[in-house]
């Protein structure tokens, strides 16, 4: 993902050169930096309406649920988005109660009673900002979280990290990756580590090559479960729309031991009935207007039955 792709961020596509980065090792540490601005009239004017729209409907009165269970996730957290991620997230503490990825799976299997609202919070792409920025503002106030990464990258050098920031993930810059040793402080910290496959690999470009997809599904389970010394359950798949994963791939997911699998796509968890193999995810970023994602979040959250 491009950093602001989604359609449903201000100042998304518009921007998705490549900027060149002037920062310690030449990573990018600040927002500011990533140079993701809209580019040309027509951008600007399309940007503009739409920011205008989505704060309208933000500000229209909704209907809240009293219970309801909805995954969440973004990429990164820079230096200069903490205080902006710190008060998303008080601000969704007022709203429900975030739970880790065992509980989160329990209510979908309706093996834990659905008796509230519940938010549950992971991050791809295995970017070391979340460490730094994200972890400590989750530990401050209690908020469970997991943490997906293509093993491959983990504590990848600065060339290694360019082509997979600007080759593979497709973002506009380069983004240091989490080391082995920050995951392991993450886990004594209470957080959770999950797979993001080997190399990012897209499921569906992959499911017709057995040897290689069981070494991006089963190989990263089994890299991290030998690095880490936990057993590994959960994985997302790269890309995360329903057209990036086949049945093949979300089965081999299932035959190597996982317990879930997390897409990408808007979408209810309801218990019983969500493929636990298939479990749709909001997509936010920090820099987002709170009351945008808190739309989007909504918008999803009344059709839950």
């Amino acid at each position: 993902m491009y950093i602001g792709e989604s359609l449903e961020s201000p100042g998304n596509t518009a921007s998705k050169k490549r900027c060149h980065v002037k920062s310690h090792d030449d990573y990018a540490t600040s927002w500011k930096q990533t140079g993701v601005t809209p580019l040309g009239i027509g951008n600007r004017i399309r940007w503009f309406l739409r920011n205008t729209i989505l704060t309208t409907l933000a500000a229209l009165k909704t209907s809240g649920q009293s219970t309801f269970l909805t995954s969440m996730y973004c990429h990164y957290v820079f230096d200069d988005q903490i205080p902006e991620f710190e008060a998303l997230i008080v601000e969704l503490m007022k709203i429900g109660t975030f739970v880790n990825t065992d509980v989160c799976v329990d209510m979908l299997k309706g093996t834990k009673p659905l008796d509230g609202r519940y938010f549950h919070l992971s991050f791809d792409d295995g970017f070391r900002n979340v460490a730094n920025n994200a972890i400590p503002v989750l530990k401050k106030y209690g908020i469970p979280a997991i943490v997906f990464v293509p093993t491959s990258f983990v504590g990848a050098d600065l060339e290694t990290t360019r082509k997979y920031c600007l080759d593979i993930a497709q973002y506009s810059t380069t983004i240091e990756m989490l080391r082995w040793q920050d995951l392991e402080k993450l886990l004594l910290l209470g957080f959770e580590v999950g797979s993001h496959t080997k190399t990012h690999a897209r499921f569906s470009s992959i499911s017709g090559d057995p040897d290689f997809m069981y070494e991006e599904i089963a190989g990263s389970k089994q890299e991290i479960e030998e690095k880490l010394g936990i057993e590994c359950k959960y994985i997302s798949w790269p890309y995360g729309k329903k057209a990036d994963s086949d049945e093949t791939s979300l089965s081999m997911v299932e035959k190597v031991g996982y317990e879930a699998c997390f897409g990408a796509f808007r979408g209810s968890i309801v218990p019983r009935t969500t493929n636990a193999f298939a479990i749709p995810r909001h997509h936010f970023e920090v820099q987002w207007p709170t009351a945008h994602i808190r739309y989007f979040l909504g918008a999803k959250l009344r059709q839950a039955t």
